[in-house]
This record gives structure tokens, sequence and C-alpha cells, in this order.
């Protein structure tokens, strides 16, 4: 379903920004995933209209980075991070400039709801050159991340992989002899630990690519699980039971051109439930797209 907003939109625009579409709260199995192309956005009237949306600190932010393009993607991560947000009723609407961001004290940053103790929403973005994505949920801290399918591996993959991976993984990685099969699984691996580490919320330090497991789950062709390295055993069965529970992954293609991995923290309240992604794609103000929603064990 795609929704367009205001004809011509990138082309003229008025004095104000106009409304976003309100969305309810994700439920609490579900998340929401956002993205935007940058190459589909070229309007620089559109460009500058989301500059305003930035606070000073992000504009100081955006303008140090080197060349237009990492200017203009800097731009558009903070404009959809914004957007996103401001679209869910919470307690209160939110214009996307009125918002404000802090970080925890690893790093991550998250909505400053000021006098609400308990966040009503949690966000995580990640970006390359050609895809920027947001996604968000309510209940469990989310970590995602995406990865451009034809990223090249400048190493031999398997060497790469001993650096960063886990024996268990490296052991996977060797028993794909096709190359071009082995780097794809190398990826969605890296794109699956980085969403992990991110959901995480405590660096990269705290958790270490080498340091965890992420395993396909018998009988499924997309379900994924983790595994601490000391937790993994030569009995897949007991393995599966050991490595199954408290995270719940999601790997999934965005624009026929990325990898896209979704974590998030399984509480009781799920009891084991499967978790739903839906996915949209966006150019902020102008144009919202339902592209899909999936089910992942």
């Amino acid at each position: 379903m795609r929704i367009s907003v205001m004809s011509q939109m990138q082309r003229s625009f008025s004095i104000d920004l106009p409304s976003l579409i309100p969305l309810q709260l994700p439920s609490r199995r579900y998340t929401h995933l956002w993205y935007v192309i940058p190459d589909e956005v070229k309007s620089t009237s559109l460009l500058k209209r989301y500059s305003q949306l930035l606070s000073q600190t992000e504009k100081d932010g955006v303008d140090q980075m080197r060349g237009d393009e990492l200017k203009k993607n800097a731009l558009l991560a903070r404009t959809l991070v914004r957007t996103t947000v401001a679209r869910y009723q919470t307690n209160k609407a939110f214009d996307p400039r009125s918002l404000m961001f802090k970080k925890n004290v690893y790093g991550k940053p998250e909505v400053d709801w000021q006098n609400c103790n308990n966040q009503p929403l949690h966000f995580n973005i990640s970006h390359t050159d050609s895809l920027i994505a947001c996604g968000v949920t309510v209940h469990a801290p989310v970590g995602i991340d995406v990865e451009d399918k034809e990223r090249k591996i400048k190493h031999d993959v398997l060497a790469f992989a001993k650096r960063f991976y886990s024996a268990d993984e490296v052991n996977f990685l060797a028993t794909i002899r096709d190359p071009e099969a082995q780097r794809k699984e190398f990826i969605k691996l890296w794109t699956l630990k980085e969403a992990y580490v991110k959901a995480l919320g405590k660096g990269f330090s705290a958790a270490p690519f080498n340091t965890f497991t992420i395993q396909s789950i018998p009988g499924t062709e997309e379900g994924y699980s983790l595994c601490k390295t000391s937790e993994v055993t030569a009995d897949p069965l007991e393995e599966t039971k050991k490595c199954n529970g408290e995270w719940k992954f999601a790997l999934l293609e965005l624009a026929d051109s990325h990898y896209a991995a979704v974590c998030i923290e399984d509480d009781q309240a799920n009891e084991g439930a499967p978790m739903r992604v839906i996915v949209r794609k966006t150019i902020p103000f102008v144009e919202d797209q339902l592209i899909s929603e999936r089910i992942f064990l």
C-alpha cells in the first residue's frame, strides 16, 4: 500500500512541513522497520526542510561529514529517526523537531522521554551508503543492522572469519564450497551479530563477535538462535535446547539489495511467541509504502 502526501511535494513546499500520518505503537511482539533509499531523495528543497528538523548538535554533526553524499546520508539518518519516532501515538503527540535524544551509559542513542520512567518506544538505526533503516519496538530494546548484499570481502572469507567469528561459525562457513555462497553467508552472520550487539546496547567491547554463535534453527528456513561459545555442544539436539529462548532474530532482504537483521530480547510475557516484522519504505513527508509483514520464529 502506497500513501502519497502532497502532490509534487519534492518540487514545491509550503512554509510549514505537513503532518506525519499517525500510527499506533507496535504490539508487544512486533518490530516496525522503516527504510529510506538516499538516491531516491533528490530534491534540494526537501533536504533543506529536513535540516530544519534537526537540533543544532545534529546539524553540526552533519556539517562535519566530508563530502556531499556523506552529509546527505547523515541528514537522512537523523531525519528518519525523528520522523519515525514522531509518527507513533505515545502519551502525547510529538513534532519531530521537538524530540530530544540522549545516550545510555554505553553510548547507545535513545529518546529522552524526560519525566517518563518507562520508555514507551525504543529505536535503533543502521545504514550503508545506499540504504538507511530504523527499527522501532515497545517493551524491549531493539538492535538492527543492514549490509549491502554485494559487499566485498577483501581478504579470504575463512581467514577473515577466524579473526572475528566463533569456531562454530567458522566451521559452518568452511562447509560451504562455493565462494559466492560462502561470502553471502558470512555477510548474513555479520548482520545478525551486529544486530545482537546493538540490541544489548553495551557496545562491542561487551560482546566481541567471537564470544557468541549465531546459528540457524533446525527445521526452519529463516530462524536463528544465539549461543554463548561455552554453551555449544557436540550434540545438535542439546545445542538447540541451549541456544533457543532469550533472543529473537529476523533476517530479511530490503530493496533486493541489502540484508537486514533485527534482534530483540524475548520477555516472559511473550512466552516464546514468534516475532512479527512490518517493513515500510518512506520518503519522509512525501510517501510511505508498506512493503511486507512477516513472522519469524
